[in-house]
Order: C-alpha cells, then sequence, then structure tokens
C-alpha cells in the first residue's frame, strides 16, 4: 500500500518515483566540451541547463548523446530556428543558430526516452541571448544504440568556452 507524506511522495517500495538528481555544475570558461558521465541506466528524462556561457568564435552549440560505447555523432534528427533562420542537424541536438563571439547564452534542453526498447530519446530546447533578446527553440530525436549512459555539451567546430556554467538533472 502506497503512502503519502507532506512534501514527499513515496511508492510501495518506500522510493520516490519522482526524485531528480542534481549533478555538480561546471564553469564553462575554458575547454572544448564539458562531458556528464555515470547517468544511471533507469534514467528516463534529462535535462540540461546552462547559463551565461560564451565562447571565443562563432561556433553554434550542441548537445551529443552517448551510451558505453561512446558519444554518438550521427543519426539524429533535430531542427533549431532563431527568428527565419532554421538550421536541421543529424550531428547533435543543435541548440542555436548563428552565434558570435562573445554572445552570451541561457537556457534548457529536456531530453525524454520515449522507447526503452530502442534506446529512442526525443527533446525540445529553448534558449536565450541574454545581450540582444534573440531565442533560439527546437526539437528533435535520437535513438541509441544502446542504453543511454552520458551525454556532452560542445559546439559545431570546436570552439573554446570563455564564460558561463553548465548542469544536468535526471531522473
Amino acid at each position: 500500500m502506497s503512502k503519502l507524506v507532506v512534501g514527499e511522495i513515496e511508492n510501495a517500495a518506500g522510493a520516490n518515483p519522482y526524485s531528480i538528481t542534481l549533478k555538480t555544475k561546471v564553469d564553462s570558461t575554458s575547454g572544448t566540451a564539458i562531458d556528464f558521465t555515470s547517468i544511471p541506466a533507469s534514467c528516463t528524462r534529462i535535462i540540461f541547463c546552462m547559463n551565461d556561457v560564451s565562447t571565443n568564435s562563432n561556433s553554434d552549440y550542441r548537445v551529443q548523446l552517448g551510451d558505453s560505447g561512446g558519444f554518438e555523432t550521427s543519426g539524429y534528427l533535430d531542427s533549431a530556428q532563431t527568428g527565419t533562420t532554421a538550421e536541421l542537424s543529424t550531428a547533435a541536438f543543435q541548440l542555436t543558430t548563428s552565434i558570435g563571439s562573445g554572445e552570451t547564452w541561457s537556457g534548457q534542453l529536456t531530453l525524454c526516452l520515449l522507447d526503452s526498447g530502442t534506446n529512442h530519446w526525443s527533446g525540445s530546447h529553448c534558449f536565450g541571448r541574454g545581450d540582444s533578446g534573440s531565442t533560439t527553440v527546437g526539437a528533435g530525436s535520437k535513438a541509441l544504440s544502446g542504453t543511454l549512459t552520458q551525454l556532452r555539451f560542445t559546439t559545431v567546430s570546436g570552439d573554446t568556452f570563455d564564460a558561463g556554467d553548465v548542469n544536468i538533472q535526471f531522473q
């Protein structure tokens, strides 16, 4: 029998089915990629967040998913749009379009497991440029070759991060 405790939800086994794990925030002030590893096999939802991130050049931001075999760089079906500029990506969840050096961007990508049998994930994203009011929105999907265990934040051309911070939470 399930019981309800104020401020906490428990199932018959005593575990909270809505428990959210927040990883440790990472400063995005150097390097060309930030990897989040050790995502548990039971994960069905991931939220990637970034705050005031910028790079030293003009390469768009993206997120790639990975399993025990590494990060997957093909097979994505993703579209991102800023104003009238739309871009399709098969290499990642592309989070921005046509950014410039030093622009600061914030927002989130929400990923949900669509089918555990095929390791198929769907996602939607919304990011805004803090210094201009520009907004990029998009959505996509990706079927992995195995169970998701890691997530990589990087850029299309390998630019170096020079400001901001990023994190993920999952359940």
